[in-house]
């Protein structure tokens, strides 16, 4: 007797362990809303929905309006849901229990004080940030946030912060980054690049396309910065201001004006070769007002930069939810199977 019930308990944990396993695999397959959506179910999918393997990476790109009753591709859209976003950024951050590394914010995401500094203090490993489009953020909070990010080694700056001070702060407190974007809504500024070049001077790729820049500053980052091995500046707006007047600068004047060691490190667009030119303007309706910036933000032809989420994702969800209904309930009846057999 004492037997039957200990090869019923083992065959009982073995159907646990097995549908917990299933549980972690379907949701590898879908988003953060999905699973913090799944860990709500019961127990056993909660305990599933914190599995570290689904929180390497927390993706808020593809955040869906219905959870918060507010437009998309539309900045600040999430502006007037404050107290809900807070609630959710919560809720995701519990199930991760400190597991992030890379962590990226919708891009209409009107960031707080206090959203900000929670995703900090709960993402003590995080290895790379994107920042969203717009923030109200107090002076100093910068600082705050990056003393708790020290492991960082990439970071998308937006103009939802201040360049310049974001980059003292990653002074004093990320010694390891390597990488770094600036969105559009940018300046990349003489200052910028001198903050770089005392602050991060372990910097590898740079991004600064389709922003506004100079010619000094470009030649501030590739003089002064030993590692660096690529600037990506296509579609950049690139200033002369050493005449009297702004003159505006393309890539055949850089290259007669650069080393070729130099030259070798930008990463321009060339006959209509980058991102923005093969991709095109979105001009669908349903992505106006500012889906394409969306876009910009999002794309880079430096591949560890780039985020931007694919329209085929969402398709396949969609495609992979009967899928997955269909396990649960196979496995489910399955698991109430055995059950039965073990209790007769």
């Amino acid at each position: 007797m004492k037997k039957m019930k200990s090869s019923a308990g083992k065959d009982r944990n073995m159907s646990n362990d097995l549908i917990h396993e299933i549980l972690v695999k379907i949701f590898l397959c879908l988003n953060v809303v999905d699973v913090a959506v799944a860990s709500l179910v019961c127990k056993s999918w909660n305990k599933a929905c914190r599995e570290p393997c689904l929180w390497n990476k927390i993706d808020l790109s593809t955040l869906g309006s219905y959870c918060f009753s507010k437009p998309l591709n539309k900045v600040e859209a999430y502006r007037h849901s404050s107290l809900k976003m807070t609630q959710f950024l919560k809720h995701v951050l519990d199930l991760s229990n400190g597991n992030t590394i890379c962590f990226i914010f919708n891009f209409y995401v009107y960031l707080t004080n206090e959203q900000f500094i929670l995703v900090a203090q709960r993402t003590p490993k995080l290895k790379r940030v994107v920042l969203p489009e717009t923030g109200d953020f107090s002076r100093g909070v910068e600082e705050t946030v990056m003393r708790l990010w020290s492991c960082l080694e990439s970071i998308t700056i937006t103009s939802a912060v201040s360049g310049y001070y974001i980059l003292l702060a990653i002074g004093k407190y990320c010694n390891n980054i390597t990488e770094m974007k600036f969105s559009q809504g940018c300046y990349f500024e003489e200052k910028h690049a001198v903050a770089m070049t005392k602050y991060t001077p372990k910097l590898k790729i740079l991004s600064i396309r389709t922003v506004a820049t100079s010619v000094k500053a470009l030649v501030c980052v590739l003089r002064f910065l030993e590692h660096l091995e690529k600037v990506n500046i296509c579609h950049s707006l690139i200033l002369d201001t050493a005449y009297p007047g702004t003159v505006i600068v393309d890539i055949s004047e850089l290259r007669k004006r650069f080393p070729p060691s130099s030259v070798e490190k930008l990463l321009y667009c060339e006959k209509g070769s980058c991102l923005r030119c093969m991709n095109g303007r979105d001009t669908t309706p349903s992505r106006q007002p500012d889906g394409p910036y969306e876009d910009i933000w999002g794309e880079d032809e430096i591949t560890s930069l780039a985020h931007l989420p694919q329209p085929s994702q969402a398709s396949r969800r969609a495609r992979l939810l009967p899928f997955v209904t269909r396990i649960i309930y196979n496995v489910s009846s399955l698991f109430e199977q055995q059950q039965l057999y073990h209790h007769s």
